[in-house]
């Protein structure tokens, strides 16, 4: 079931811990992670001498030997205990001595799970266990007759009478810590080798699954000044029910009305846990400018590893981004005022040449709008105010007795003289 696995040399550490998080049986050679034992840096791989890697691992397992589970789970009501069992795998060619206990299991970045440090006190499911016998337990090495190595760990999980209901997930650890030597003027090396079966804990009572979308940022990003361009949106999934879920995220732009959806499938979240959160990031290419976009964020809930269908369905959340072209919009303006401009100069042309025509007309003679109108054939006579005496009557001598060299006069004679 377990094939040995090739040991690999350390190369660069001052201290190093690393944790293998398992959902199926497997052997792990743990990948390690550099972090120092006591005050000072880390020693290059020229100083610190070579140190070979232990490959073991940890399945569930029944009373006598490993089984075929891919984890560890349990429905229970608060209060009761689960008596459980698990196997140590040694695929070493000499016996190692392995350090068993629960942690909690939190959210790491991404969307990932991460077993609680074990310096850092567990709050949850990883306080529930209780190992049976020792904390330290001896496992063979294996040989061609036998294979692989192993011995089997029992432990309970008791689940406390208020616990909430819903789901809860441990990690029960196995650790090997190695020390050696970092050389001349550096610190000691501490090699912590870790992993994890994953303890799935449903307590019973209500279920209350519930998923949001929260923080969006949406970003434009431009492309050419006559193409597409595209649209990062960063958001947070979280789960704020007691049901533990996988998320399968899609994010979609359209302009307004709908013109020009563009999409794109966000990373999936594996395992969403109670309480739990990830910060996802997702680009949408092929996005036209239409000043302002809808970007939607439907996140659709489904059944996470070995649990079942919360039920929520799709998740919808969306908010609103400015795509401005700025350089088609530039050219729109300019076509703008250029139309503008020749609006207003056709304009002006044609209040010019009417008032031309205008004073053509005066410069002729013809009567202006305030000029009276003679009845007779002689020309006319405009009365003044001061001319006339009230009581008066003009009257006008006739055209044929009017010479252009000696014109006369109009008389005004008194009415009663008539």
């Amino acid at each position: 079931m377990f094939d040995p696995l090739r040991r690999p040399t350390l190369a660069t550490a001052a201290v190093l811990v690393a944790v293998v998080l398992l959902a199926a049986p497997a052997a792990a050679t743990a990948t390690p992670e550099p972090s120092p034992q006591e005050d000072g840096g880390a020693v290059s791989g020229d100083e610190a001498p070579p140190q070979d890697l232990v490959s073991f691992g940890i399945s569930p397992a029944g009373v006598d030997r490993p089984d075929d589970r891919p984890y560890l789970a349990m429905d229970a009501p608060a209060g009761a205990v689960v008596y459980e069992h698990a196997a140590l795998i040694n695929q070493d060619e000499v016996p190692v001595s392995l350090e068993v206990y629960g942690a909690d299991v939190i959210m790491a970045e991404g969307g990932g799970l991460s077993v609680r440090a074990k310096a850092d006190v567990s709050t949850d499911a990883g306080s529930w266990i209780t190992v049976q016998g020792p904390a330290t337990v001896e496992v063979p090495a294996q040989t061609p007759e036998t294979g692989y190595g192993y011995a089997i760990v029992p432990f309970t999980v008791t689940i406390p009478a208020n616990a909430e209901p819903g789901d809860h997930i441990a990690g029960f650890v196995a650790s090997l810590v190695t020390v050696g030597s970092g050389g001349e003027n550096s610190p000691n090396i501490q090699l912590d080798q870790r992993v994890a079966a994953r303890v799935y804990i449903r307590v019973q009572g209500e279920l209350n699954p519930d998923l949001q979308v929260a923080d969006i940022v949406a970003t434009w990003l431009p492309g050419s000044a006559f193409s597409t361009g595209s649209v990062r949106v960063e958001y947070t999934v979280r789960n704020t029910g007691n049901v533990r879920m996988a998320v399968e995220p899609t994010v979609g732009v359209a302009g307004p009305f709908g013109l020009l959806p563009a999409s794109a499938a966000g990373t999936r979240v594996d395992e969403l846990m109670p309480g739990g959160e990830a910060r996802l990031t997702t680009v949408v290419e092929d996005v036209w400018p239409l000043i302002r976009e809808r970007v939607t964020i439907d996140a659709v809930a489904v059944a996470a590893t070995g649990g079942q269908d919360p039920g929520i369905g799709t998740v919808r959340t969306s908010v609103h981004l400015w795509a401005v072209p700025w350089v088609i919009l530039g050219i729109l303006l300019a076509l703008f005022a250029l139309l503008v401009y020749r609006v207003l100069r056709a304009r002006r042309r044609r209040r010019g040449r009417q008032a031309s025509g205008g004073g053509r007309r005066s410069r002729r003679g013809g009567p202006g709008p305030d000029a009276p109108v003679s009845a007779g054939t002689g020309p006319a006579v405009v009365l003044q105010p001061s001319d006339a005496r009230e009581g008066s009557v003009v009257h006008l001598a006739p055209s044929s007795s009017m010479r252009s060299d000696s014109p006369r006069s109009p008389q005004i004679v008194p009415e009663g003289n008539l």
